[in-house]
């Protein structure tokens, strides 16, 4: 499994609008192979937010990258936000993750 970290940095990086943009990547990102789920930390005093999108292997995060590009230029420019990095790391463990909001 593979994770692509993309960091916004802005002068107001909210947590709603961080999670409403969450929800549009996700219901786009669903439409490719191998894409295993999307996690948005936030850091309001920092006025960052990293998004983490899950992919299944190697083939399948190359395969998304050309379109998550266009995707994340698209949605900084419209939250007026500065796109300062995208990283891709091997996931070497995962715990069970229990959410309750």
């Amino acid at each position: 499994m593979l994770v692509s970290m993309t960091t916004v940095r802005g002068e107001e990086v909210l947590e709603e609008p961080a999670r409403m943009a969450a929800e549009t990547m996700r219901s786009w990102l669903t439409e490719f192979d191998g894409y295993c789920g999307l996690l948005v930390l936030v850091d309001e005093k920092g006025g960052t937010a990293r998004f983490f999108t899950f992919w299944a292997d190697t083939g399948a995060e190359e395969r998304s990258r050309p379109g998550r590009a266009r995707m994340r230029e698209q949605m900084a420019s419209t939250a007026g936000v500065e796109l300062e990095g995208n990283e891709v790391y091997s996931v070497a463990f995962v715990d069970e993750l229990e959410f309750t909001s």
